[in-house]
């Protein structure tokens, strides 16, 4: 499970419950969708940054061009000036 990305504590936590005399299934079942929430949670921030990082390189000329145009302008003022 921990390849599967849970935390030394919550490993620790499942384990705990797992070594109990008494059937704590419900609790290992639910500390078992706990850890999906928290690792869908990263896999959706870590989309969402994947996202972002490709549209800026989708779009990267379109940004250096518009940002070079502006910088010459202001080049220009200066001389100008």
């Amino acid at each position: 499970m921990r390849a599967a990305g849970m935390s030394i504590e919550a490993l620790k936590e499942y384990i705990r419950l797992f070594d109990a005399q008494e059937d704590n299934t419900a609790q290992q079942f639910k500390l078992l969708n706990e850890q999906i929430a928290i690792m869908e949670e990263k896999r959706d921030d870590l989309q969402t940054a994947i996202d972002h990082l490709r549209w800026k390189v989708d779009h990267y000329e379109d940004h250096m061009a518009v940002t070079e145009e502006e910088l010459r302008a202001v080049e220009k003022n200066r001389a100008d000036q």
